[in-house]
């Protein structure tokens, strides 16, 4: 992989994504839109976004420890659900649709999507 040379500005966007994410799975209900789509699909789509960010600036061959962190994110964030008691309820499914995002997210990657970030910096120059 081509070394980034805005790197860390990557990375520190990717944590903003993932802040984002937390921060919205683990809100009221009440206090979020509603999407009018199923929660599954925000789940897949948040996940795969995060696969997709993540690996554009990771080797590939780091894939399988990307999918690890990111299911674990997603379990945590479930967990972290059920113990705050704000209305949200911890659902395992939600854990299989974020391991379906990031299955696609890493899909696209190996597929060509991984070199977003280079592309980006090569436009940025």
């Amino acid at each position: 992989m081509a070394r980034l040379p805005h790197a860390r500005l990557w990375y520190l966007l990717g944590a903003v994504l993932t802040a984002f994410i937390t921060v919205t799975s683990l809100l009221p209900l009440k206090d979020l839109p509603a999407m009018r789509v199923s929660d599954k699909i925000e789940h897949a789509a948040a996940f795969s976004a995060l696969a997709v960010w993540f690996g554009g600036l990771l080797p590939q061959r780091h894939y399988a420890w990307l999918a690890l962190a990111l299911l674990a994110l997603g379990a945590a964030i479930e967990v972290a659900q059920k113990l705050m008691g704000l209305g949200r309820l911890a659902d395992p499914l939600d854990v299989v649709a974020d391991g379906w995002g990031v299955a696609f997210g890493l899909t696209l990657c190996a597929l060509g999507l991984r070199h977003w970030a280079q592309l980006v910096e090569r436009w940025w120059r």
